[in-house]
């Protein structure tokens, strides 16, 4: 929650992927696909786990350096396919118990482009939680976002097939 009168904070990414928006789709939502890409390079992806129904559970173990660094976890908020996902996007440090949970909300849409890539609209917010408690973590979003935007493009492009 915001503070009252004051702004609110949000991350907003745009981009156009040479990618179909049905193989972009299938991305977020097939472990093996997010692997490629759920993680600055800084982070190795060590597990995925998706639930991918409303309510359902997504989840991204992580590590540096062979140490785990935490996870990320969410549940689905709205599953539109190949158009539009919303979830919440909690940033889980290696000491929850301790207050190292960080509950946000990503929105993603998706457009067909002209040239039968995918335009991508992503909209991070509720982040007012983390740039108090996690303030190492809030300047890397957007070039963690456009890094790991990136790495989908090429996760996206190489899908192929039916969806598992």
């Amino acid at each position: 929650m915001s503070p009252p009168g004051g702004p609110q904070v949000a991350v907003r990414i745009e981009r156009v992927l040479h990618a179909p928006p049905d193989r972009v789709f299938r991305a977020f939502l097939e472990p093996e696909l997010l692997r490629q890409w759920i993680a600055p390079d800084d982070l190795d992806v060590d597990r995925v786990t998706v639930d991918a129904r409303i309510g359902g559970l997504i989840e991204v173990f992580h590590s540096r350096h062979g140490e785990s660094t935490g996870r990320f976890e969410g549940r689905f908020v709205k599953i539109d396919p190949p158009r539009e996902l919303v979830y919440h996007w909690a940033f889980v440090g290696t000491e929850p118990e301790k207050g190292e949970y960080f509950d946000t909300l990503v929105q993603v849409q998706l457009r067909p482009s002209p040239d039968g890539g995918t335009h991508v609209t992503v909209v991070h917010e509720r982040l007012e939680e983390l740039r108090r408690g996690a303030p190492q973590i809030y300047p890397r979003l957007v070039p963690g976002w456009e890094n790991c935007l990136d790495k989908l493009e090429r996760a996206a492009r190489g899908a192929s097939g039916r969806p598992r």
